[in-house]
């Protein structure tokens, strides 16, 4: 007697194409995965100039850096009893040595606006650590000053402020700081300019193809 034939298929043996359930052959799968670099600029590519690595590893401890100092900076807003951009204010206003700094002034060192400093000054002046002068200069402007119990509390916290940014900045050297900053400045300007261009991206999924090299690459004069 003959047996039945067996439902199962011998490894290895059978078509070897896979096969989708509406039947038509599906496309065969790769085994392997090449990720398109997420910069081109050949000074910012490794030394063969095909990957990415060290620049992807630069952007996480770059990222890891902001979100320490915003760490720190909301601990020393906390001892004043204020929010980071308020004690961003303070600080600006207790290093201009007394002589008091126009709203617009702040705003530039902040890099932030006109609008959004008014409003944090308002909140600063009720709480009685900030006042409003007459710029001597410009009957019709104002000038931004601390109060007494402004320079009272940056005084207070002054200690506190020092020995952190003493552990934060330790291995840095006069000229390392010195690179830093000039570095940093210097990318003040291409990071604004690309976050003007992410937010004038159209919502639309059809225009996908907004954020082009082209736009990217836009003369600096344009800013």
């Amino acid at each position: 007697m003959s047996s039945a034939p067996s439902r199962k298929t011998r490894r290895g043996s059978g078509n070897k194409e896979a096969r989708g359930i509406d039947g038509e052959k599906k496309p065969p799968i790769s085994r392997t995965h090449r990720v398109v670099p997420s910069v081109s600029s050949p000074a910012l590519l490794d030394p063969q100039g095909k990957t990415d690595h060290r620049f992807r590893q630069f952007l996480y401890d770059f990222s890891t850096l902001g979100v320490s100092l915003e760490i720190v900076r909301s601990h020393l807003a906390s001892l004043l009893g204020l929010t980071s951009p308020q004690y961003n204010i303070i600080m600006v206003l207790a290093n201009s040595g007394g002589k008091g700094i126009s709203v617009s002034d702040v705003a530039r060192r902040l890099h932030v606006s006109t609008a959004f400093i008014a409003a944090e000054g308002i909140n600063l002046e009720s709480s009685g650590l900030i006042e409003k002068r007459r710029n001597p200069n410009d009957g019709r402007g104002v000038l931004l000053h601390l109060t007494q119990v402004g320079w009272e509390g940056v005084a207070q916290i002054g200690p506190e402020r020092q020995k952190i940014n003493d552990h934060l900045f330790a291995s840095l050297s006069a000229q390392g700081f010195r690179r830093l900053a000039e570095t940093l400045a210097s990318l003040l300007d291409d990071f604004n300019y690309t976050v003007r261009l992410i937010k004038n991206v159209p919502s639309s999924r059809d225009q996908s193809d907004y954020l082009t090299v082209q736009n990217f690459k836009a003369p600096k004069e344009k800013r």
